[in-house]
């Protein structure tokens, strides 16, 4: 080769590098990060440990953008769903809790990824504490904006402070998720969800 030329490119991705991290999200969502070794990573995904490291970095890079693509997905959606157009924002609200506390009672729920992470996470890993506040901030704030909605709708206590109520909830739902994982009742969630919002409703 010329001194100078360019070099050829290099063999394309045999993999689908979207799914991949979205079948990684899916296994730290199981397993954790704690539990998720490098192995069954290339087990579960199909993909060797050159392939991987070429493309996301390390076992911390790869987990760091599914909590990534967890946010843009899963909290996103969530987020979505309180701001959907029709309907009031309590009426929002509460879909959107009863989709969460069924799905958490259904028996099939792995939890939350962001549960999971909170769970196994050091205090002093300040760069995966960053990525979990960031998107427990997320949802925060889509919560607060629905509950002044409401507020200004007068369809809630007029001493409810939506800031505050809002992490409430966001601690209400990860609250959901873990207990879904044991509850001995499907009724359990839906009935903690009425209770949380009788206490925020006019």
């Amino acid at each position: 080769m010329r001194h100078g030329a360019r070099r050829p490119p290099g063999p394309p991705k045999q993999f689908d590098t979207q799914r991949t991290l979205e079948r990684a999200r899916d296994l730290f969502w199981r397993r954790g990060f704690d539990g998720t070794g490098l192995s069954e990573l290339e087990g579960e995904l199909g993909v060797g440990r050159k392939s991987l490291y070429d493309t996301f970095g390390n076992k911390r890079a790869l987990y760091l953008a599914s909590l990534a693509h967890y946010g843009d997905s899963v909290i996103a959606a969530i987020c979505d769903g309180l701001e959907r157009p029709g309907a009031s924002p309590l009426a929002n609200l509460e879909r959107v809790l009863g989709k969460l506390a069924r799905h958490h009672a259904s028996g099939e729920s792995h939890g939350c990824l962001l549960g999971v992470g909170l769970a196994q996470v050091q205090r002093d890993d300040a760069e995966i504490v960053a990525a979990l506040r960031r998107e427990l901030a997320r949802l925060e704030d889509a919560f607060e904006r629905t509950l002044q909605r409401a507020l200004d709708a007068g369809e809630l206590r007029p001493n409810v402070r939506p800031r505050d109520s809002a992490r409430q909830l966001v601690a209400f739902v990860q609250g959901m998720a873990l207990l879904g994982r044991i509850a001995d009742s499907p009724a359990v969630l839906p009935t903690a969800m009425s209770a949380t919002l009788d206490g925020l409703r006019r």
